[in-house]
Order: C-alpha cells, then sequence, then structure tokens
C-alpha cells in the first residue's frame, strides 16, 4: 500500500482546517441547508403536502416527521430516494450486498419508515445547529466556541453508514478500484468515543446533502483529503461522496435535437455491449476501464508545480472513473427517436405515455377511519416526443376545462410494451370527460386514445433499412396493411370468399398442448399443417397476402383447426398454477437455507400476494368490490408488514372491509395465523405452502410408520385418484371438481367460458365486445417488409455485380450488402472470448467457419469428469440419484455460449443500423463514409454545440432570462454541457454578459472567479464580525430575534447603518453579497453596479469581492 504523504500549498491553495475556516464549512453546511429544504419540497409537492416555507424550518420537513398515518410512505420513500440517496438505507433490499445475504437468519423487514423519519430528524438537526454555529461568528450561549460534539444517535449513524458507503463505493468501482485501496478509508473515524465529530465526520455529514460537483470542490481544499495522486485517495474521495443528493430539476431538453441524438448514437457505439464486456479476457477488458494512470500522473503534476485553479477539474475526474461500458440496450429508443426527428412516417404517430394524471381525489371510510383516495391514471397520446415538450400546453389539450387536478408526474415516453409500440395515423390524444350528475364518486373519467395498430420493435431495423433503399416504402407498406385489414382480413365476405377455395375435405384436428413447454402438434401433424399453410398460401397470394399476416382465430378456422381439449386445457392450467407455486416455493426455499439462487423483492412478493389474494376471490361481487383503492391498500400493507399498524389494517381489510374469510371469500386465507407472522417474506412462504405444498407428518397406527402427504388446497381440491381403465390402475386426475361452488372466479371462468364462434369473434374485434371498447388494434405482421427488403437488396447487390445465393433471405442479404459497403464492425467485438463453464475455462477467438464446439471440446471432457465423479460420490448416499450424461453437460456449454454470442450478433446487427441513421442524421453536401470500425474518430472530431439555457431571475419575481452556451470541443465531450443547463448561479450571471452567446471557457472562468471570490468574501464577512466583537459590546448587536441564539450577519450590518458607519445603499450592497454567495447565488448586477462603477469584460465575481472588501477595510479601518 502506497505512503500518503499530507503536504500542505502555500499561497491560494492553502489547505482548510475546521480549526481555522469555520466559515469555509459554514458555506457548504449553508448549502446542504438549503438543497434539503429544495429536496423537501420538490418531493412534498408531488405528493400534494404542504412545503416549507423558509429553508430554517427543515426541522418541520415531513421527511423527518413519523405521525402522518395516512400518508403513502411507499410512494415518498421512492420519490425521495431519487434525490436523497441515504434514505436508501432503510429498505432492507436497497443494503449492500454483504448485509443482506452474509446472515441467513438476518430476516427482510422491508422499508423501516419509522427509522427513516427519526434518523432523518436526528441529521437535519446537527446539520442546522452546525450550520448556525459555522456561518456566524458569535453566540449567545456559548460565544466563539462552536459545536463539535454530536448526539449518540447521530454518531452510531454515521458510523455505520460510513462502513456501508466503503461497501457502497466497492460495488460502485468494482474491477476500477481493489478492496486494498479502501483499508485508508476503513481506518477513518468518524466519531470519538465521547462523540466529538472528526473532520472526517463532518465533511461525510456534510458531504451527504451536497451534490457530488459541489462537495468534490469542498473535500478538494481541506486537509487531509485533498488529491486523487493515488488510489487510496479517490478511494476515500468517493466514500465520502456516496451518499450525495441529486437536486430536483426540470426535465433537460436539448435545442438541437438531431445533433443531441447524433452525439449519442456514437457515444452508444464507441461504449462495449456488457453482454460482450462480460465474456472477453480481462486484458481486452483493459481498454474499456477508467484511465486512473493519466489522472494520477496528472495529480502529481498539479501538485507539485501548484499551478491549479481553485477548482480541480470535474469533468476530467469524472470521466477518469468512468467505464465506457453500455449498461443497457437504447437501441429501440434511438430507432423510434430517429424515425421521428427525420420524418421517416410522415402521417404515423407513436403512442406515447405522458405520465400520471391526478383525476379526481376524495376520501374513502376503512373500518371507520377515513383515508385519502385519489384517482391516477397514466395518460396516452400519439405523436413525436417532442411535440409534448410544454406541460402545461399539453394539459390544455387533454383537460381543455380544467376537470383534473393536474400531472403528478409528466414525463413523456414511448410506450412500449411486450416488445411493441402503438400507431395511430394521427396525434390523437387521452381527454377528460366530466360526468356531474353520475351517481358515482368519480364524477370524471380519462377517454385513452387507442392505436390502430401495433408495431413489433424487432421490425424497427428493417423499417430503417428499407427506408435507406427506398424513401417512403416502409409508411407504405403499413398503410397497405391497415387498409388491407380493415376491408379484406377481417371482412366476413372475403373470409368466406378464401375458404371456399380451399380443399373442403380438409379433415379437423386438435391442437395437442397450448403450454409454452409443449409443442402444439406431434411432429407428423406438424409436417401435415405445413401442407395446408402452402396450399392456403396459393390463395392468398392473389390477395397479396400470406397466411403469416393472418390473425389465428381466422387462420385456425381455413385450416381447420380447432382448440384444445376442454378438459385437457383446464387440467394444463392448474398444472401450470402449481408449478408456478413450487416454482417460488423451491426458490424462497433453496436462498433461504443455501443463501443461493434469487427471491422477489418484498415489493415484487407484496405485489404477488395481492395480485393472487384477489385472484383467488370466488365470489364475483366480493371481487368487484376490491377496486383499485383496496388493492393499492392491500399491496402497501404486504409491503409494509412488519410494521404492526400496516399488518393490523391489511388484517382489517381482508377480515372486516372485504370479508375475505367469510362465504365467497379466499378459499384458504382464513387458515393463516396472522399474529403469528412478522415479515413479508414470512406470510409469502406460508401462504404459498397453503397454496400448493403444504406437507404434514402422519403416523399411520397400524404400522408405526410416519410419512408426508400434501394437504395444500391445490392438491385437495384438483388431485384425486381416479381408476384409469386404459392403465389399469389408479392415476391422478387434475381436473376442476363437480361442485364449482367454493372454487375462485378466475378458475371457474375456464369452465363457464363461452366459446365464441367466428362471427360473434369478428365483431368483438372490428366493433368491441362492450359497449365503449371500439375496434381492436391490428398487429402488423413480423414479415411486412421481408419480400420487398429481399426484392431491393437483390436489386442493389446485382446493380453491383456482387453474387448472392438464390435462396438467401433477408438477414443473409443484409450481411453481403453490409460487406459491399466495405465496412465490417468495431474492434472490440473481435476481442478475445473467456467464458467459465462448470469452473472450466474456455477461451477463443471468433474465426470464420469456425464451430464453437472446436473451442470446449476439451474444457467439457474435463468437467464432465468432474460431475460424473462428484455425481458417484453422491449416490453412496443416494442410489436414487441417475448417472450424470455427457450430453447434459455439454449441452450447458452450447447453451451457454451460442445463446450469449447470439446476442452479441444481434447488438453488431444493430450497431450497423445505427451507422445507418449516422449516415441520415449528419448527412451532407459531402460523402461521409461513415465505418464503424473508425467509429472512435468521430469521438474526437471537434464540432460546435451550443447549448439554451434558460433560467428564472431568483431577485425579478423568477423572470426568465436565457442565453446560449456554445463551444468548440469533441463530440464524446459533448454532454458536459447539460450540467450548466441547472446551475443556480446562471440567471443572475448571465445579465452580466450583453452578448446573447457566451463561449463556454468564458462561463467557466466566471464560474472559477466566483468559487475563489466566494471564500473570500466569507472570511472577509468572519473577520468584520470578529473584530466587531472585539471592540465592541456583544449586547450592541443583539435584538428580539437573536437574543438566545447567534448573532446574524444582518445584525452587525444594522448597527452600522445607526451608527452612520455605512449608508442604506452600502447595507444593501454588503448584505446581499454575503447572502449571494452564501446560498450559491450570483449577486444582482443592478445592486453591485451601485458601487462598481465600471464593470470589466470578464471575473465579475472577482470584481464584486475586491468591492465588497474594499468596504470592509474600510469599515475596519475607522
Amino acid at each position: 500500500m502506497e505512503t500518503i504523504e499530507k503536504t500542505e500549498h502555500k499561497g491560494l491553495n492553502v489547505y482548510k482546517t475546521v480549526e481555522n475556516d469555520p466559515q469555509y464549512f459554514g458555506g457548504y453546511l449553508n448549502m446542504a441547508r438549503l438543497n434539503i429544504f429544495s429536496i423537501n419540497n420538490s418531493v412534498a409537492h408531488k405528493i400534494k403536502l404542504s412545503t416549507l416555507s423558509d429553508e430554517e424550518k427543515i426541522l418541520d420537513s415531513f421527511l423527518c416527521t413519523s405521525n402522518r398515518k395516512h400518508l403513502n410512505w411507499n410512494l415518498a420513500h421512492s420519490i425521495a430516494v431519487k434525490f436523497l440517496p441515504i434514505v436508501k438505507v432503510f429498505d432492507f433490499e436497497s443494503l449492500p450486498k454483504q448485509e443482506r445475504t452474509g446472515d441467513l437468519n438476518n430476516r427482510n423487514a422491508g422499508k423501516d419508515f419509522a427509522a427513516m423519519t427519526a434518523s432523518l430528524r436526528c441529521l437535519f438537526s446537527e446539520i442546522q445547529e452546525f450550520r448556525n454555529d459555522y456561518s456566524h461568528y458569535y453566540s449567545i450561549a456559548n460565544g466563539n466556541k462552536r459545536k463539535t460534539t454530536i448526539s449518540g444517535e447521530a454518531a452510531e449513524f454515521l458510523r455505520l453508514n460510513f462502513a456501508r458507503a466503503i461497501e457502497y463505493t466497492k460495488e460502485r468501482f468494482n474491477g476500477i478500484l481493489n478492496d486494498e485501496d479502501f483499508e485508508p478509508a476503513k481506518e477513518r473515524v468518524l466519531v470519538n468515543q465521547d462523540n466529538t465529530i472528526t473532520t472526517d465526520g463532518f465533511v461525510f455529514l456534510i458531504s451527504m446533502f451536497l451534490e457530488r460537483e459541489h462537495a468534490f470542490q469542498f473535500i478538494g481544499k481541506i486537509k487531509g483529503l485533498k488529491g486523487t495522486q493515488f488510489n487510496s485517495f479517490i478511494a476515500t474521495r468517493e466514500v465520502l461522496m456516496a451518499f450525495c443528493v441529486k437536486l430536483p430539476h426540470d426535465r433537460f431538453v436539448s435545442e438541437d435535437k438531431k445533433q443531441a441524438l447524433t452525439l449519442d448514437i456514437i457515444n452508444t457505439l464507441n461504449r462495449c455491449p456488457k453482454e460482450l464486456y462480460s465474456v472477453i479476457t480481462d486484458e481486452e477488458r483493459k481498454a474499456f476501464k477508467p484511465g486512473l494512470d493519466s489522472l494520477k500522473l496528472e495529480n502529481l503534476l498539479d501538485n507539485s508545480t501548484n499551478d491549479k485553479t481553485a477548482i480541480e477539474d470535474y469533468d476530467k475526474y469524472i470521466e477518469a472513473l468512468t467505464r465506457k461500458i453500455r449498461h443497457s440496450n437504447r437501441f429501440s429508443y434511438f430507432a423510434l427517436k430517429f424515425i421521428d426527428e427525420t420524418d421517416i412516417f410522415s402521417k404515423l404517430r407513436f403512442q406515447v405515455n405522458l405520465g400520471k394524471l391526478l383525476i379526481d381525489e376524495y376520501e374513502k371510510p376503512i373500518n371507520n377511519e377515513l383515508y385519502p383516495r385519489s384517482i391516477v391514471q397514466n395518460v396516452k397520446a400519439f405523436g413525436k416526443l417532442n411535440d409534448f415538450e410544454e406541460e402545461a400546453e399539453v394539459l390544455k389539450q387533454i383537460d381543455k376545462d380544467g376537470n383534473s387536478l393536474g400531472f403528478e408526474q409528466y414525463a413523456p415516453f414511448y410506450n412500449t410494451k411486450n416488445n411493441k409500440i402503438g400507431l395511430h395515423t394521427n396525434s390523437a390524444k387521452s381527454i377528460i370527460i366530466n360526468r356531474p350528475n353520475s351517481e358515482s364518486k368519480i364524477k370524471k373519467n380519462l377517454k385513452q386514445a387507442l392505436p390502430e395498430a401495433f408495431l413489433s420493435l424487432h421490425e424497427l431495423p428493417k423499417i430503417i433499412v428499407l427506408e435507406h433503399l427506398k424513401k417512403g416504402k416502409p409508411e407504405e407498406l403499413i398503410n397497405d396493411f391497415i387498409l388491407a385489414c380493415n376491408s379484406k382480413i377481417t371482412n366476413k365476405q372475403f373470409i368466406d370468399e378464401v375458404k371456399a377455395k380451399l380443399p373442403n375435405d380438409w379433415n379437423e384436428f386438435n391442437k395437442r398442448s397450448d403450454s409454452k413447454k409443449d409443442t402444439a402438434y406431434k411432429p407428423n401433424a406438424l409436417a401435415y399443417l405445413r401442407k395446408r399453410k402452402k396450399t392456403l398460401d396459393e390463395v392468398l397470394a392473389q390477395y397479396n397476402l400470406n397466411h403469416k399476416q393472418i390473425p389465428t382465430r381466422i387462420l385456425d378456422y381455413w385450416l381447420c383447426i380447432v382448440d384444445i381439449d376442454e378438459d385437457r386445457a383446464i387440467s394444463d392450467r392448474i398444472k401450470r398454477m402449481k408449478r408456478e407455486g413450487m416454482d417460488r416455493l423451491k426458490a424462497y426455499q433453496k436462498f433461504t437455507k443455501t443463501g443461493k439462487g434469487k427471491i422477489p423483492k418484498i415489493g415484487e412478493m407484496a405485489t404477488f400476494l395481492a395480485k393472487d389474494i384477489v385472484d383467488m376471490i370466488i365470489s364475483t361481487d366480493k371481487k368487484k368490490k376490491i377496486t383499485s383503492f383496496y388493492y393499492d391498500k392491500m399491496q402497501e400493507c404486504l409491503a409494509l408488514f412488519a410494521d404492526p399498524e400496516k399488518k393490523s389494517l391489511f388484517v382489517d381489510l381482508i377480515s372486516k372491509e372485504l370479508q375475505l374469510n367469510e362465504a365467497g371469500g379466499h378459499p384458504f386465507l382464513k387458515k393463516i395465523d396472522f399474529s403469528k407472522i412478522r415479515y413479508t417474506q414470512d406470510l409469502y412462504f406460508i401462504y404459498l405452502q397453503e397454496k400448493v405444498n403444504k406437507m404434514l407428518a402422519v403416523k399411520n397406527f397400524r404400522t408405526g410408520k410416519t410419512s408426508t402427504i400434501d394437504e395444500s388446497w391445490m392438491m385437495c381440491t384438483f388431485y384425486k385418484k381416479e381408476w384409469n381403465q386404459e392403465a389399469r390402475k389408479q392415476l391422478t386426475e387434475v381436473k376442476l371438481p363437480a361442485d364449482l361452488s367454493n372454487i375462485p372466479f378466475t378458475l371457474r371462468q375456464l369452465k363457464e367460458k363461452t366459446n365464441y364462434n367466428l362471427d360473434e369473434w369478428l365483431y368483438n374485434v372490428t366493433k368491441g365486445k362492450v359497449k365503449g371498447d371500439g375496434k381492436a388494434p391490428i398487429n402488423l405482421p413480423t414479415n411486412l417488409f421481408d419480400e420487398t427488403l429481399i426484392r431491393l437488396l437483390q436489386n442493389n447487390l446485382e446493380a453491383h455485380a456482387v453474387e448472392y445465393p438464390a435462396e438467401a433471405k433477408y438477414n443473409e442479404l443484409f450481411k453481403i450488402w453490409w460487406k459491399k459497403r466495405g465496412d465490417s464492425t468495431q474492434s472490440f467485438y473481435n476481442a478475445e472470448r473467456e467464458y467459465f463453464i462448470f469452473d472450466e475455462k474456455v477461451n477463443f477467438k471468433l474465426q470464420e467457419n469456425a464451430m464453437f464446439a472446436d473451442f470446449y471440446s476439451d474444457s467439457v471432457k474435463k468437467a464432465f469428469r468432474a460431475k460424473r465423479n462428484a455425481r458417484r460420490i453422491e449416490q453412496k448416499t443416494d442410489r436414487r440419484l441417475p448417472d450424470i450424461q455427457f450430453s447434459q453437460v455439454e449441452k450447458v456449454f452450447k447453451r451457454s455460449i451460442s445463446n450469449t454470442e447470439k446476442q452479441i450478433r444481434l447488438l453488431q446487427e444493430e450497431d450497423r443500423i445505427m451507422l445507418l441513421m449516422l449516415e441520415k442524421l449528419m448527412s451532407t453536401d459531402r460523402d461521409l463514409n461513415l465505418k464503424l470500425n473508425q467509429i472512435d474518430t468521430l469521438l474526437n472530431e471537434t464540432i460546435t454545440v451550443k447549448e439554451p439555457v434558460t433560467g428564472k431571475l431568483y431577485f425579478e419575481n423568477n423572470a426568465e432570462i436565457t442565453k446560449t452556451i456554445i463551444d468548440q470541443r469533441k463530440r464524446k465531450d459533448h454532454s458536459m454541457l447539460h450540467k450548466y443547463v441547472f446551475d443556480r448561479r446562471l440567471p443572475e450571471l448571465f445579465e452580466y454578459f450583453t452578448e446573447n452567446e457566451i463561449p463556454l471557457p468564458n462561463l467557466k472562468n466566471e464560474l472559477e472567479a466566483y468559487n475563489a471570490a466566494k471564500q473570500k468574501v466569507l472570511d472577509a464577512a468572519f473577520e468584520l464580525e470578529k473584530k466587531l466583537l472585539a471592540n465592541n459590546r456583544a449586547d450592541n448587536f443583539i435584538d428580539e430575534d437573536c437574543k438566545n441564539g447567534h448573532i446574524p450577519h444582518k445584525a452587525y450590518l444594522q448597527w452600522l447603518t445607526k451608527e452612520g458607519v455605512i449608508n442604506e445603499n452600502e447595507f444593501l450592497f454588503l448584505n446581499g453579497v454575503r447572502n449571494c454567495f452564501s446560498h450559491n447565488l450570483f449577486p444582482q448586477k443592478r445592486t453591485m453596479s451601485l458601487f462598481v462603477a465600471r464593470w470589466d469584460n470578464s471575473n465579475f465575481a472577482q470584481q464584486i469581492a475586491e468591492r465588497y472588501n474594499e468596504k470592509i477595510d474600510a469599515i475596519l479601518a475607522i
């Protein structure tokens, strides 16, 4: 481990200490308190609570008040944790992995909101007290002696969560920093035994409520913490910043949409997909790991020459700690956005989810107590994402009469589900309908805009290639098919016309199974079915259709296919239900006994339980009573079952309010003794046992032997031994009982379900099953573009004299066409692979025409021998265990490698499509000749980037001001401009610039000047208070507002005004400057201009600080 030298800079870069520079810490404590205030108000606004009027009242925050019984704490926590990461430690499932899984007896208690509110109250109190002591020079009670001790509760909290911060940081920087880099951090003491806080503890506490960049700058000036010249320094700094806040901001919207999309795609193409990164060698991974060596070298040079500015370059620091890996696949988003931005569809529009709209709210009684009920729905619309940037304007279009209560959450995104997205031929939107005369408590409803068709996301690459080959063709084909579907495919006359042209001697045959695990038909039946489909295609060709474009119901009618036997279908459904329950039960038992495998999170367990309880209800009337309000309340109580109040409310809900233990309720819920269950996961386990596998020991008094029998509800209800004449013995039959009176409606409806004939089915599809349903959307077939694509690719290859196989389909033709372009793929796709399967390592480099079996042949033999030997040992104690077969082991090798490599090949294809997008987005008069194997060169090209920034002037009743930041920078650095959009200093700073466009170097210079000036101002203000108290009695500065607390800076200035030392304008100037720098605001130019007669063209904050210091010096000289 390296030796850490603590050097102290001379001159401007002197390290700060708590003893010598309390005002330095006070400035950041001011910022921390303001951040708490901002986060509280943002979250409170989202959940419809009153906000705080002043930052001094942070102890009144709802986040540290536990007596809000009807507050949806789950919702509040889910919002707050995005901005205040420290609250994640109150959620068991968010704790570091070692803490969650280290002790198998450690029960998952879910979220502990009581502990959260108590701890936050304690932390906020400490921040408040420290802030008052360190941002003021003198206290009425303690003079100039400052707070150094904290409560025992706060001390324990800091110690525990610093240890957690180390584990979180290890997880975050896995593969970047080593465990040994964290050893110095582990040795640091945050709080002494007498509860005196150390500098490390003070920094950790303050940084917990600072944004990362401000925490980085804060730590960078503190003795013993500055520097990143060793990995251990970086590790310690990151641990101290592990819980930094993220301030709530409006959504960032780039002005130049095409440029933003272009830069995003280029950045993605230069990152290694995580699927590939996980299977390449450590040596190959080095190319994507952070450049810590260059960061350390740069810091060593800076620290030795002392040429560094007051601010360390945070952007370079972050870039150096970032792995160049794609953590998610964003191709679908890029493709949808590209189609919108380049107007590939002139009329068709994608479905967009706008967010959660609060339609209505009222109080609903539960067990003689009123609970607030909110009617919230996700609002859908059709259009381009850019159409929905203005929330207020969109709300007017949806709710013209102002009947709703506004959006709870507004964040438009493409509404994809099950790998599909809705399409509409115009920009349809949902609308609010008000029914004031309705007898229902809910007077307002949302009428959703429904899609005309669904497009599979897997077809997006084909759309982009087709558009590249022939402009406008994708939309033409979609429109033609929608027209064909409406006029022909779902038209009974057309259906009968096709039926008449098919052979009339086709016999009916049943599907064998509708299970995903079994094939629908036997092999010989499948071959016969393919012949029928070939005959059908010959008929459909006359209408430019094929069988793959026909709905299954119509296809079955034409091909004479009959659904699976009803009794068999019901039996399969029951077996699936039991198997799903058993899978959950086995996974839970394995995890709790061995710590291996995976089980649902507490919230997921609660959702499963709530949904299953509703599904198992017998009476349709009782089932209808469970509205979304009751379901949400049940889910909330189950998720927080460890809370006695929530547990009690859940029991009251099911037993009293919903009467699920009565006749027509739940079939086995009454058998569960809730008084003996404390945690959600225990209830999850017991519920599954009662449902699918409750094994009880039964003693045979005749033989004296004990055996186990399954007394679960499913076994007792559906599994019966019956004589099978064919087998001539008793077999277990799985079926519904003759008496259905105690069977849940979900299963009972399988028997009661009406088999609609084709005419009824067509009516439901074209008109709707019930009034208001409307026409069902069309599922666009997955081969809609294939024929046209194949023809166009063939024409293109023939035009360039490129040979291709006559039977080649789209995928093969596309690869040949891509090769013709003279391009391959990014170099990292050729990296050496390294798979670990059954403790055997398989290394290989991809080779043309090579088989994967060639690479793992030796490894699979070794693995088989090891598995076979292990099984022989196991068979000594359990003879029933079968021998391990070579084919079993080989199958694991084959699937592990082939499935992963298939994923990687799909990613390569998507990358090729993204390059086609770039060609369109970057199209110019010259031929760009873009190549994937040279994509990294685009990152380093210098471009002009402009970012309009609109802010609200703090001192002018939130009036808006807009300037454009402009810079020449490499493409890879484009996103660094985004952070300036939300800098709260900018609105007032913009007033100092006369031009509308501000070069980024000029802006950065002003912000660096601000940070340097800030410390000068705070130092001068502290010095003024110190000198005035040294020469005058403290009573001179005490008024009614501060007689028991600290003397505020304003009191000194008021006394100076009263004594005639300064005038009113000087008071405004001195008070305004000190307050602005204390709260990270830029002073208002109009006020500053009273004392700065002539402004230089740069370093405005420094000019203000110099004038401020001159005024302070003049006062002290009197």
